[in-house]
């Protein structure tokens, strides 16, 4: 399973890994996609800002918005 170059997912955390880069904070998402059984876990880099204050964790589904195959927001559903 690759990122797409635009466009939204809606996907469950598995795990969350936070790391940094040059200080900047960022976490590592392990994901599934519940609307594709048996599709495995894929890893995405979120930056904090895209996160928008939120606190994600394992367990949560959220959608992930990406442009240019990059994410640029992750939501919990409420």
């Amino acid at each position: 399973m690759n990122a797409p170059m635009f466009g939204n997912w809606t996907v469950r955390i598995e795990q969350v890994r936070p790391f940094t880069i040059h200080g900047d904070q960022y976490f590592e998402l392990h994901v599934t996609k519940p609307d594709e059984p048996g599709g495995g876990t894929m890893s995405l880099k979120v930056p904090l800002h895209a996160m928008k204050g939120q606190s994600l964790k394992a367990g949560d589904r959220v959608i992930v918005s990406f442009l240019a195959g990059q994410v640029t927001s992750a939501m919990p559903i409420a």
